[in-house]
């Protein structure tokens, strides 16, 4: 299980931001920061939105068994700064998508922690 990898999407949002403030750019760009220090890649995709310039931005990072307890504390870190944030994990296993969602005050580390070990360990 130790090399195992796999890719996780994260969808920020906020109950206080508009998504084209730059504010909340700014906010996300500090995830995308302190992920960058724990995952083993993190990658921003945009796909092309009718009408929304620069289209709907997408974080995807990959993740081992070794980085786990890194990407928990980023996260939750994060979420505490606003309590009007929250961000939606999605990871596609064995083709089967399988999302967790956690806010600032429902987070809970240990089960954030165990959403990503059985991600990993079921990805084939």
């Amino acid at each position: 299980m130790e090399d195992k990898q796999i890719e996780v999407i994260l969808h920020p949002t906020s109950d206080f931001f508009d998504e084209k403030d730059s504010r909340w750019t700014q906010q996300k760009n500090l995830l995308v920061r302190d992920l960058q220090g724990r995952a083993t890649k993190v990658e921003k995709r945009s796909e092309p939105v009718e009408g929304m310039k620069g289209g709907l931005e997408t974080l995807i990072i990959t993740l081992g068994p070794a980085v786990i307890t890194g990407i928990v504390d980023v996260v939750k870190a994060w979420l505490a700064r606003d309590k009007s944030k929250k961000i939606e994990l999605t990871a596609n296993i064995n083709g089967k998508i399988v999302s967790f969602t956690a806010d600032a005050n429902g987070v809970d580390k240990n089960t954030l922690k165990e959403f990503l070990t059985q991600a990993i360990e079921k990805a084939t």
